[in-house]
């Protein structure tokens, strides 16, 4: 791999309703790992879980609660999440996270249970 530099001007965002995801790096010229700010504006995400890849979480903006297999757990600006692969989770809105994904994320790998 080369050095490089992503310009937030060459970032796009996509809308999904109640998320707004900024993917940064998810290409396959990166399989081992992706980034995105993750915003959630309107209700709380769906219940899920990714099949395939561990999820880091960094709270960029905000506070409210990462719900973890069931448990509510308080989360604001500064704190850090780590929700292996396989595990129940949800976050509520209010929230911009810097979400990183090893391996990358890939949205057929996410499953909801609600």
């Amino acid at each position: 791999m080369k050095p490089r530099i992503i310009k937030s001007k060459d970032l796009k965002e996509n809308n999904f309703g109640h998320i707004k995801v900024t993917d940064i790096i998810n290409t396959k010229n990166y399989p081992e790992i992706s980034i995105a700010k993750v915003k959630l504006t309107g209700n709380e995400a769906k219940l899920g879980y990714d099949t395939k890849s561990d999820v880091l979480y960094y709270v960029v903006e905000g506070k409210g609660k990462c719900i973890i297999n069931k448990k509510e757990h308080l989360i604001k600006k500064g704190d850090l999440v780590f929700i292996p692969k396989n595990t129940k989770y949800r976050n509520t809105k209010g929230l911009t996270l810097l979400a990183i994904s090893s391996p990358r994320f890939n949205r057929k790998h996410r499953k909801y249970t609600e």
